[in-house]
């Protein structure tokens, strides 16, 4: 493990953690590491999203477990008394390289998406740890894409109007699944949806997003086929067999699992792709709200190891977050975490912020999941690494100025 470069604090409430004032990684960003607490996983961190003010949900894989960091206002950290052995509560031990772990962008809400025993997909949903299973009857079961959606209101006999919540719309092979009806009619809709009405051809959802379109949603799906197609929401309330999109453009760049639509704003799009069988990979701004879609700019060709992107924003200015878990740092494959700022033409790859461990451990994996949470009226960047969690509570940006200053209160 690594030496501390200043006196540990006292280890607060998880006997695990390591506190550090002034850290060990590189450029002074303080920071603290959290390694893996009193969980069952064996593999601590696989996916972490935000689940609310000081909240990081966090997957287990090996043994399947969800647990919550909990921050208080002075960074101190308690593992919340939600954790839960997916395996014996609910039957789910199947859990990909790449689980699909979803924030609510509108609430605290989180939802896991898993294969559940290769006959049906399961999204388990909830705020702070109160989790609810929801099967979807889907063939093939294989989870491929996933996003949260404000879907329209109800349109079927006997529901008509009836408003439904923000919920997360499913991809597994050339089927899209919504779980927003509460009492779902049978058989449940899906969704095939095809690059046109003319072709029917279907698309393979690798990546899905969303993006409001007045009072509700429009998705957007990025195909296998290297193509981005906008689909409206309407379709995703009761849709017909197959769905032709409103407009589409072809990015290029044929997508992986564990690829990415980040919603930007209300026109614009961050797509994080990678391949699954070697380290091609992209980071580009799309506005879609142009039809079709047009790329902001270059896409950052440097990242030939990204796997995981999350948007960060300070003060109204955004940023791309990027994990790149395979990475060389200081001669050893420990993986690191670029930052990039958004502007009006595209990824700055100029703006480039390098977070990676000081002191690199092989096969350390940092950067494999990467979230933005907030935490005292702000946000800050969480990185998982292998069986550990860095939270930054303050980053200096490459050129010496500060990215976000100290978020930490009392200190």
């Amino acid at each position: 493990m690594r030496t501390m470069m200043l006196t540990l604090l006292a280890a607060a409430s998880l006997a695990a953690c390591k506190w550090t004032e002034f850290d060990d990684l590189q450029n002074q960003t303080w920071v603290t590491s959290v390694q893996k607490p009193d969980v069952k996983s064996t593999d601590y961190g696989v996916a972490i999203q935000r689940g609310g003010d000081g909240r990081l949900a966090v997957i287990g894989a090996g043994q399947a477990t969800y647990s919550e960091l909990v921050f208080d206002a002075k960074g101190g950290s308690s593992l919340a008394a939600t954790t839960r052995d997916l395996g014996s509560q609910y039957g789910i031990t199947n859990l990909g390289p790449q689980p699909i772990l979803l924030a609510d962008p509108s609430t605290d809400d989180i939802a896991l998406i898993v294969d559940f025993g290769g006959s049906s997909i399961t999204v388990l949903t909830g705020a702070q740890g109160a989790l609810t299973p929801r099967p979807l009857s889907i063939s093939p079961s294989t989870v491929d894409a996933a996003t949260y959606m404000q879907p329209p209101n109800r349109t079927d006999v006997g529901h008509v109007g009836e408003v439904q919540p923000v919920q997360p719309l499913v991809a597994s092979g050339d089927v899209v699944l919504g779980t927003f009806y509460a009492n779902p009619p049978s058989p449940q809709p899906k969704c095939k949806l095809v690059d046109s009405a003319a072709a029917a051809t279907a698309i393979q959802a690798r990546a899905l997003g969303a993006i409001r379109n007045g009072a509700f949603d429009d998705v957007l799906a990025w195909g296998a086929d290297g193509k981005l197609y906008r689909y409206p929401g309407s379709v995703f309330n009761g849709c017909a067999t197959m769905q032709a999109p409103t407009t589409s453009v072809d990015t290029g760049f044929m997508p992986g699992h564990g690829s990415q639509i980040l919603a930007i704003d209300a026109t614009h799009v961050l797509l994080q792709g990678h391949h699954d069988a070697d380290d091609a990979s992209l980071l580009q701004v799309y506005d879609v709200g142009a039809a079709p879609p047009v790329a902001v700019g270059s896409s950052v060709a440097m990242l030939s190891k990204l796997r995981t992107a999350a948007i960060l924003d300070v003060n109204g200015v955004k940023y791309a977050v990027a994990g790149l878990p395979t990475q060389s740092v200081h001669g050893t494959i420990a993986g690191g975490v670029q930052i990039f700022k958004i502007t009006a033409t595209g990824v700055d790859d100029l703006s480039a912020t390098p977070l990676s461990d000081a002191q690199p451990e092989t096969n350390q994996s940092f950067g494999r999941a990467v979230a933005v949470m907030p935490f005292n009226g702000k946000q800050v960047i969480a990185v998982a690494a292998n069986n550990e969690i860095f939270v930054y509570f303050r980053v200096q940006l490459a050129d010496g100025t500060t990215l976000y200053d100290e978020t930490r209160q009392g200190r």
